[in-house]
């Protein structure tokens, strides 16, 4: 698991902070390189949980929608052709545990695992040590600090009290 927070600055801009931990259920750190953050087209991705979920959304494996209005379907249909969604016996979904921020056109939108899709308007954290990171981000609401400091210290504040965060930090602006 890792820490993912996305910002909508006032400039209409969007930014998104992230660890590089990757853990298993269990807790265990693995050792392993992991870009939680990424490009693709005119989209700014950022995930937790599953590594292969974020790895067959980059642009080596999936061309994105033009219209955000129709990532999620595009989304969904991207993992079934991958097998990353099974039907289970109950015709129900099952997916790898996997949550997304989304920045678009100065949006920021968050998918969550049942591929519901939400605009949010200020901020978000998703994934462990969110409860801290969006309390740090609360906190620094009228503090005069740049976004990037903003997240610098969501990201160290999740890393410090959850330990499927830490790592190297990595911030983006789109």
């Amino acid at each position: 698991m890792s820490c993912v927070i996305g910002l909508v600055d006032n400039e209409g801009q969007i930014w998104m902070g992230s660890d590089n931990f990757a853990t298993t259920d269990k807790g265990e750190i693995r050792p392993i390189k992991v870009q939680k953050i990424f490009r693709n087209g005119k989209y700014l991705f950022g995930y937790t949980g599953s590594v292969r979920g974020g790895q067959i959304l980059t642009s080596k494996h999936f061309t994105p929608p033009k219209d955000i209005d129709y990532l999620t379907e595009k989304i969904m249909k991207h993992f079934q052709d991958r097998n990353f969604i099974a039907l289970s016996s109950e015709d129900q979904s099952q997916i790898h545990m996997c949550n997304f921020l989304v920045g678009y056109k100065g949006k920021l939108y968050e998918i969550l695992i049942d591929f519901q899709m939400s605009e949010i308007p200020e901020y978000e954290a998703i994934g462990a040590g969110a409860s801290y990171a969006l309390g740090s981000l609360y906190t620094t609401e009228r503090a005069n600090l740049s976004p990037r400091q903003r997240i610098a210290l969501a990201l160290r504040a999740a890393c410090k009290f959850d330990s499927s965060c830490g790592g190297k930090l990595t911030i983006e602006k789109m």
